[in-house]
């Protein structure tokens, strides 16, 4: 078996041309798992499974950029042509309300029934579709969390949206493979708080001393390639952008495709 992540969605605060907002999806043998749904990514994620297979999905906060293609998602299980469980979802407190709130009144019920909503908790560790799923909260809005997800004695860190952060580098420790957000680039003199820029992944990175990196949620008028050369300046290992596609698969040194 191999732990493989494969990215759905790359854009930080709305699509670039072509391109999806936050996603990630994440398997391990017959074990599947979204990280965060964003904008545009429900097309992406039916390229790898239909929407009866998906295990989970683990949302890191409720901006409508990491989750609002759920309910695209929930239309196509809730008219599949079969029954269907339940979908696990791990998100913050507050979810149910703030889903359910767009969806017309009459049809929110039958809506809501296809979710299984757990509440994040700070700290805990949890067996979550196949995965064992950590989070913390970080530097963003309230209730925004980051992820640790472990399969096949490997692990993935995912920042969510977060600024610099005690919980993140804890989170990011060691990991084999760390998916950070990094919004802004040395294009711009300032950037706003609650993010971070590719400079600022890349020293948390180096200090956290993972295996990898991958550089997402990049602002879409701004440059990838400058982002992975600030992040370079500060991390010594492999530095990737995510773009919509593509694939590692985790191990000592991931390996894209």
């Amino acid at each position: 078996m191999s732990f493989k992540v494969t990215v759905l969605g790359s854009s930080g605060g709305y699509a670039g041309a072509g391109k999806a907002c936050s996603s990630y999806l994440l398997e391990s043998g017959e074990h599947s798992l979204a990280l965060d749904l964003g904008s545009g990514a429900l097309s992406n994620l039916l390229k790898y499974r239909d929407a009866d297979t998906l295990g989970g999905l683990a949302i890191s906060h409720l901006h409508y950029d990491h989750y609002m293609d759920i309910y695209g998602l929930l239309t196509a299980r809730r008219f599949w042509p079969r029954p269907l469980e339940p979908l696990p979802l791990l998100a913050p407190p507050g979810a149910a309300e703030h889903i359910g709130m767009v969806i017309y009144e009459e049809s929110r019920p039958v809506f809501m029934e296809t979710l299984e909503i757990i509440n994040m908790g700070s700290g805990v560790e949890l067996e979550f579709a196949g995965f064992e799923v950590r989070s913390l909260p970080v530097s963003h809005i309230d209730n925004s969390f980051g992820f640790r997800v472990s399969a096949e004695g490997r692990s993935v860190c995912y920042s969510g949206d977060t600024d610099q952060s005690d919980a993140l580098l804890e989170l990011a420790s060691g990991a084999d493979l760390f998916i950070c957000e990094s919004t802004f680039t040395s294009e711009l003199p300032v950037k706003l708080p609650g993010h971070l820029s590719g400079k600022e992944a890349g020293r948390i990175a180096a200090e956290a001393g993972v295996g990898a990196l991958v550089l997402t949620h990049l602002w879409p008028t701004l440059d990838g390639g400058r982002a992975v050369e600030d992040a370079g300046a500060e991390y010594g290992g492999t530095v990737d952008l995510a773009t919509e596609g593509l694939t590692l698969y985790v191990g000592p040194y991931p390996v894209a495709t």
